[in-house]
């Protein structure tokens, strides 16, 4: 049970390299060809928040209090300016002596989020005075000032056996994070401690580790070769303490405890060897890659990532269909990086496409990713059979897949899939399929295969349950008849435009693949319409882009800059009332 706690609480995934990017996605060409950034939110308060919030500060109603300093610190985060004038009447609230104790709290929450470095010392006196609550809010916060008289009320707390365990904790949070040496001895005297709480001890090693970046080894050495009365906690010591350790016993000590293959400490032991030298995990990742914890495996992926050879890379592809998502997506993302790297190119083509004639979903739906955004040709085949896959992730990768490779012998399936699942969706509802003949429609528009139109035009009708298939459809029109108008066509896509149907209006991405597909078939006559929606400015939504866009293609003229969106003002338990003109009566 306390193994199954650690694992849960002490372990957390990292990425597995500095400079991989996120992971592979099957994204839409309709979302982003063309591209319309939309401009910087305008972050302009005009109404008077700190004179408001003044006045209620200091009325004597406690819930009024409580309610406004909370406001108060909420705000100051959301990006009101000129909150720190309030840092008085708050001081006022946290240290009278009637005030209430929640908006005494409230009150130093709130001198705490404005940064009021200058009220620590209020702070440190009126919380040691106050129940254990507000110490857990502040002293965290002269921990991170770095408030030099709290270190002896830490320091007095650790030695008092009288001291609750909560506090004792607050106390070891401290000490580490302000790297107080002094506290090493008390620190040690706690992790070595067989009687004392497992939590404690952990607690305890992670501060010294924090506070020390030499020094600790024979500690760690005692603790690792200790194996009563409880050999996980002193190995999770261990590791805690050489968290900052570089010398050639740390790392002696590290391999030893990641050699163990327990998922409570190896995989921590493991990420610090990795940040102090790859080549002693190694030897491990193998063995490390194959165990059942995702953590282990992560850390020795992580290492071939750092050191890679064409027989490591090899190795990293099987994880490609690694049953944690985290691990496969991220080892697809390394793996394509590493690939603009000559020497390892032709390797990892190879190694996926190993993986992508497995039978994981897991794989093959990465593999499907990884080889689509490498442009491997070869993987086209594969694809095409993939679009049968019964599981969402698979049919969707291998349609995205076969839009980026856009190999000419595969159109033939590609109409065939698309006509198969318009059938089949009007009798049932598949899941993933939206999205998959989405996909399968960009590549008609990539590869201009004229043979799909006659399904495409099937999907410019309204059906708000087919969003991504229909934004797809009309997104190739616009490729297929690409300088080439079409009156007839061009009248249904601005119908699309303009269907604002009370209760039941078109999608916006609908709209603005419409507006994208007349202007790339130079509808010339639909640009009077669209010229009604750009005055006196442009929206700055993808659709008011779109348009802006569209009418300039179609009119070579130049249209006014969007006004940008304001910035939310938040909303408020007490506000100002807004008598800007806009808001006029």
């Amino acid at each position: 049970m306390l193994r199954c706690f650690f694992l849960w609480a002490l372990i957390v995934l990292t990425p597995f390299a500095a400079g991989v990017g996120g992971e592979l996605t099957a994204d839409f060409l309709m979302d982003t060809d063309p591209e319309f950034p939309a401009p910087a939110l305008a972050k302009r308060f005009t109404r008077d928040f700190q004179g408001l919030w003044l006045q209620a500060l200091k009325k004597p109603e406690v819930d009024l209090q409580r309610m406004t300093a909370e406001t108060v610190a909420r705000a100051h985060l959301h990006g009101i300016p000129g909150l720190t004038a309030l840092i008085p009447e708050l001081e006022t609230i946290f240290t009278a002596n009637n005030s209430h104790p929640s908006a005494r709290f409230a009150a130093a929450r709130a001198l705490i989020v404005l940064e009021s470095r200058d009220s620590a010392a209020k702070l440190f006196e009126i919380s040691q005075k106050q129940g254990s609550d507000l110490r857990q809010l502040v002293e965290p916060a002269l921990a991170k000032w770095d408030f030099s008289p709290v270190r002896a009320v830490w320091m007095a707390r650790l030695l008092s056996p009288k001291t609750e365990l909560t506090e004792t904790i607050l106390a070891i949070h401290g000490l580490g994070q302000v790297r107080d040496p002094a506290a090493i001895p008390v620190l040690s005297s706690i992790f070595r401690d067989s009687l004392r709480s497992a939590s404690l001890r952990i607690e305890a090693a992670q501060a010294a580790g924090t506070i020390m970046d030499a020094g600790l080894e024979g500690d760690a050495l005692q603790l690792f070769a200790s194996l009563t009365p409880s050999p996980v906690v002193n190995r999770l010591c261990a590791v805690r303490l050489l968290e900052r350790h570089s010398s050639d016993e740390a790392r002696q000590i590290l391999v030893q405890l990641a050699q163990e293959f327990d998922p409570s400490f190896s995989a921590d032991a493991m990420k610090r060897l990795n940040e102090l030298d790859p080549e002693l995990v190694t030897p491990l990742a193998d063995t490390g890659m194959g165990h059942a914890d995702q953590h282990l495996r992560e850390q020795a992926a992580h290492s071939y990532f750092l050191r890679p050879s064409v027989e490591r890379i090899q190795r990293l592809a099987i994880l490609l269909g690694d049953p944690h998502p985290a691990i496969r997506q991220r080892v697809a993302a390394g793996l394509f990086e590493l690939s603009q790297k000559p020497e390892f190119d032709e390797t990892i083509r190879t190694s996926a496409m190993l993986v992508l004639n497995s039978d994981r979903w897991q794989g093959q739906s990465q593999g499907a990713l990884l080889l689509g955004q490498l442009q491997h040709g070869a993987a086209a085949d594969r694809c095409v059979t993939l679009l049968e896959s019964n599981r969402p992730e698979v049919m969707i990768a291998a349609a995205w897949a076969l839009r980026k490779l856009a190999e000419p012998r595969t159109a033939v399936a590609i109409v065939d899939k698309i006509r198969r699942q318009t059938a089949e969706r009007k009798l049932r509802p598949i899941r993933g399929v939206d999205e998959q003949v989405g996909h399968l429609f960009e590549a008609c528009g990539v590869m201009k295969i004229k043979e799909a139109e006659p399904l495409i035009l099937g999907y410019v009708p309204k059906d708000l349950t087919m969003i991504r298939s229909r934004g797809g459809a009309i997104w190739a029109l616009g490729q297929l008849h690409l300088g080439v108008p079409d009156d007839n066509l061009s009248n249904q896509l601005i119908g699309r435009y303009l269907d604002d149907q009370a209760n039941y209006p078109e999608h916006p991405l609908i709209k603005q693949a419409s507006v994208v597909a007349i202007a790339r078939m130079d509808a010339k006559q639909q640009a009077e319409v669209l010229r009604k929606f750009l005055t006196p400015r442009p929206s700055p939504t993808p659709l008011g882009l779109a348009t802006r866009w569209a009418a300039r293609e179609l009119t070579g003229e130049e249209f006014p800059e969007p006004e940008p969106d304001a910035y939310p003002q938040g909303v408020w338990f007490l506000e100002p009332l807004d008598v800007t003109k806009e808001h006029a009566p």
